[in-house]
């Protein structure tokens, strides 16, 4: 559940950091598109004031009904707009503009996967260890069998002793052999509930096919993959761990 977690976060991670990234894209088109509409606007009013001081120069003199002397026309202001377009031209620097949302981006990511690196390794160190290895083995309280048309049903009853820990997922395993001890199949079926508590019991069975060619079988229990040793409790209290339990089918 742990590993699951941690996938989790990285990708919900990855997936913020993609979208910031492409929002920031969009700013940056967006803020593109706005300087270059300003620096049009910009050339665009500085043509028409060029034009329209030309055009004053010009009809100033026709309004008066005479024609300008030689000497006036020398000294009209003509050059005003010359030094006006480097200023009209340098009034929104694109750069600084530019790099905001892409520094912002940058931050955020940063500031994303630290939080997500942080995460995986607060959930490594505080994650229970899982209960495994020396746990306390189960107790085997009875095994019967019967055939059942071609089938041999193998049932028994299994306790969690009151000092275990909690077992969940667990399942019961059978291997069956012939007459000369050769394997025929195994199989492996869960127990009928969830989860099996301290001090608490359960019924199991499981059924083999090839019943006529049964005649030795085998029954131990698992953990999802990992075996889960247990006592027979079936003969005597002083019975050591085992595997497996062994069990013969009468001809």
């Amino acid at each position: 559940m742990m590993d699951i977690a941690l996938v989790s976060v990285t990708a919900i991670s990855l997936t913020m950091a993609f979208a910031m990234g492409v929002v920031a894209w969009r700013v940056i088109r967006e803020e593109r598109r706005r300087s270059d509409a300003r620096v049009a606007a910009l050339l665009t009013e500085l043509d028409h004031t060029r034009d329209g001081t030309g055009g004053g120069a010009a009809t100033r003199p026709r309004s008066r009904g005479s024609a300008p002397p030689a000497s006036r026309v020398p000294a009209v202001p003509n050059p005003p707009s010359v030094p006006r377009s480097p200023e009209l031209l340098t009034v929104a620097p694109e750069p600084s503009v530019s790099r905001r949302p892409l520094l912002a981006t940058v931050a955020a990511v940063g500031v994303v996967l630290v939080v997500a690196t942080i995460a995986m390794r607060s959930g490594r160190e505080a994650s229970p260890p899982v209960a495994s290895g020396p746990a306390t083995p189960v107790e085997l309280l009875s095994l019967a069998h019967a055939r059942q048309g071609e089938y041999l049903a193998i049932s028994g009853a299994l306790r969690n002793p009151t000092d275990g820990v909690d077992r969940g997922r667990l399942s019961v395993m059978a291997t069956v052999f012939d007459r000369d001890g050769t394997l025929i199949g195994t199989g492996q079926t869960p127990l009928p509930v969830r989860a099996l508590a301290p001090g608490s019991e359960t019924p199991f069975t499981i059924s083999m096919p090839d019943a006529d060619r049964i005649s030795r079988y085998r029954i131990s229990f698992a953990q999802d993959q990992t075996s889960v040793p247990h006592i027979d409790r079936r003969r005597t209290p002083d019975a050591g761990e085992t595997a497996a339990t062994a069990g013969r089918v009468q001809p």
